[in-house]
């Protein structure tokens, strides 16, 4: 009996410390912003948009994120128009309040960095405004390393059909 309970004890420890989640692991924060890219109102907001986030990234608290590109058609897993600030775990908080603060009716979709994309876009994923369906199909299960967020050039996007 007490080497069966001395099994059961061992076998739990095994799977509470290989299940544990290492939260060492995330090594930033993604907030991919969505727009209707033919919508022209909805395309000029998400524009006025980024460029706020970007001078929030120059002078405000969102010094530890970066603004990458501007998507005009679904990319990746995002089923519309979207760009994405990628902030470092420092800038966590400052984000996420400046998010819910100026977001305006654009639904954000906001997820950890970590080399487990699915489970980063499933899981472990939260919504501001309302949810949007993404499809999982471009991401990798174990990416080996995750994104981190390295300061990139701010980059305007170009003009489109409708903005000329």
């Amino acid at each position: 009996m007490k080497s069966i309970l001395l099994l059961v004890i061992t076998l739990a420890a095994i799977v509470l410390t290989t299940n544990a989640w290492d939260e060492s692991e995330i090594t930033g924060y993604h907030f991919h912003t969505y727009f209707f890219q033919n919508n022209k109102n909805s395309y000029q907001r998400a524009l006025l948009f980024r460029r706020q986030v970007h001078e929030e990234i120059e002078h405000g608290s969102l010094k530890g994120c970066r603004v990458n590109h501007f998507n005009v058609v679904p990319t990746g897993p995002h089923p519309i128009g979207s760009f994405e600030t990628c902030c470092n775990s420092s800038s966590l908080s400052h984000g996420m309040s400046w998010f819910m603060l100026n977001r305006g009716n654009h639904s954000v979709l906001f997820h950890p960095l970590t080399r487990y994309e699915i489970i980063d876009h499933t899981d472990r994923v939260m919504f501001l405004g309302s949810p949007l369906f993404i499809d999982l199909t471009p991401l990798e299960a174990d990416r080996h390393e995750a994104d981190t967020c390295d300061p990139i050039p701010y980059v305007e996007p170009t003009p489109q059909p409708h903005e000329q």
